[in-house]
């Protein structure tokens, strides 16, 4: 058993330290080197654990990704009452306070949300694993539900209703410590935070000409 501890403890290290690494400096900056220096393990126990950084860079990504998905968009859009304009809302509603929750849950730390900036920036294996496992999936199901609300609308034009739906919360979050310092604080208070989801759910609710009920439940 101890050795079993002592062998999960090592890699959830790398893992921190390669999400904590990738996430300031840039993925193609990251050397195994670096990454077992800040976790302060010796560079064979990447190997050893892993087989290669780039498999270890999948592991981090893949922690993400485990939970977003122990909190399934689906499960929100299957229980949902849509055939109403208050369904509509409450769906709305609970769809990006998900969203908002799993950016800015204090107990996830923050490199999450920067090393996933970070994949999005260009065209690499890290990208197609996240757009496969949670991006894409999610994104159509989003744009079904869109399209469900106003059935006028074409797939393109959803798409994009959801990408404003969600600016706000990502720019908060990819773009947290620019936002602080402006602030003068070191964490997102929580009035703050129910101040932006609660407006992110009017807005969107304005554009798609839902009845904003009570918002702020």
């Amino acid at each position: 058993m101890g050795k079993y501890q002592s062998s999960k403890k090592t890699k959830q290290a790398l893992i921190v330290a390669a999400g904590e690494l990738a996430a300031e400096c840039g993925i193609g900056l990251v050397t195994t080197r670096a990454i077992a220096a800040h976790a302060k393990e010796n560079i064979g126990s990447i190997h050893y654990h892993f087989g290669s950084k780039e498999k270890l860079l999948h592991a981090a990504i893949y922690s993400i990704i485990a939970r977003w998905q122990a909190t399934p968009l689906s499960n929100i859009v299957a229980n949902s009452d849509c055939s109403t304009a208050a369904g509509q809302t409450e769906t709305i509603r609970r769809v990006i306070k998900r969203f908002a929750t799993l950016l800015f849950d204090p107990a996830v730390p923050a490199w999450h949300s920067r090393i996933l900036y970070q994949v999005m920036q260009y065209a690499n294996p890290l990208q197609d694993t996240f757009r496969t496992l949670l991006l894409n999936p999610e994104l159509d199901q989003m744009v079904a539900l869109i399209k469900a609300i106003d059935v006028d609308l074409d797939d393109e034009t959803a798409q994009f209703y959801y990408f404003f739906m969600i600016t706000p919360l990502l720019f908060h979050a990819d773009y947290k410590y620019a936002v602080l310092s402006r602030l003068g604080q070191t964490e997102y208070e929580e009035d703050y935070l129910r101040k932006l989801t609660d407006l992110s759910i009017k807005q969107t609710l304005l554009m798609l000409n839902l009845p904003l009920g009570r918002i702020d439940e």
